[in-house]
């Protein structure tokens, strides 16, 4: 019983160890107007599609949420705001299971959460990573499907600093 017991400790231990803690301040130099573009893979036809797509970056005003306005000028319909919290270890309701530093203009984060994706709705793990070099910004969007080993790329959002 006491190895059971401890191997649950040491278990629910690592999940906290491996968890990176980041807050706004990290995260501050993506604060800005970025253009790009969007490419997802269309679950139906199984095909990558790209798209123009913007995005404007900012705090809130007690500096403790990360404002990202999604622009898509060509679908204006799709066009959204997200506000996301920094707590600890979580982005919003996502876990940071990775943080990198790229110099002092750049950061690489990385999230996960289980959740499900697809036309199907699957039981899936979802996985962003939050890249910012210098001039520019990328987030990807991987999935897992429960019972796989594979991640599969859903979408990426390539982007330049607007004016740069």
């Amino acid at each position: 019983m006491q190895k059971i017991l401890s191997l649950a400790v040491f278990m629910v231990a690592s999940l906290f160890v491996n968890a990176q803690k980041v807050t706004v301040q990290d995260l501050k130099n993506s604060v800005g107007s970025w253009d790009g573009s969007l490419t997802y893979l269309d679950y139906s036809s199984g095909k990558p599609f790209t798209m123009q797509a913007n995005i404007t970056v900012s705090l809130t005003p007690n500096q403790k949420g990360y404002i990202m306005a999604f622009e898509y000028p060509k679908e204006p319909h799709a066009n959204s705001i997200d506000t996301t919290f920094v707590s600890g270890q979580f982005f919003g309701k996502e876990k940071i299971v990775e943080l990198k530093n790229n110099g002092d203009r750049g950061y690489t984060f990385v999230t996960e959460i289980d959740s499900e994706d697809g036309n199907d709705h699957k039981k899936a793990i979802l996985r962003h990573t939050y890249t910012l070099l210098a001039n520019t910004f990328a987030i990807k969007k991987e999935v897992k499907f429960k019972g796989t080993n594979v991640w599969v790329k859903r979408n990426e959002y390539l982007l330049n600093k607007r004016g740069k």
